[in-house]
């Protein structure tokens, strides 16, 4: 299956589209992408994002925050927020 992940702030080093098609096995949950999104930032050196699979938000398409066991359905749009620093 496929999904669209829009991408906002750090994230965005992941595609200048500002979206990031990821193919992913049927069934597959957020942490599942988590995973294969760690696999993708390691392939392309990315090593200044590389804690963002583990520390990012995820949002449906109905801006609602989905955790970790969330099964993803195909052609669904996911939004990645990344934190923002401060304090």
């Amino acid at each position: 299956m496929r999904i669209e992940l829009k991408l906002y702030a750090a994230s965005k080093f992941l595609s200048e589209s500002g979206i990031l098609k990821v193919e992913l096995p049927k069934n597959s949950t957020i942490g599942d992408l988590r995973n294969t999104l760690s696999k993708i930032i390691s392939e392309k050196n990315l090593k200044n994002i590389k804690s963002l699979p583990e520390t990012s938000a995820f949002f449906g398409e109905s801006n609602e925050v989905i955790y970790d066991n969330y099964k993803l359905k195909d052609k669904e749009i996911i939004s990645i927020i990344p934190p923002i620093g401060g304090g």
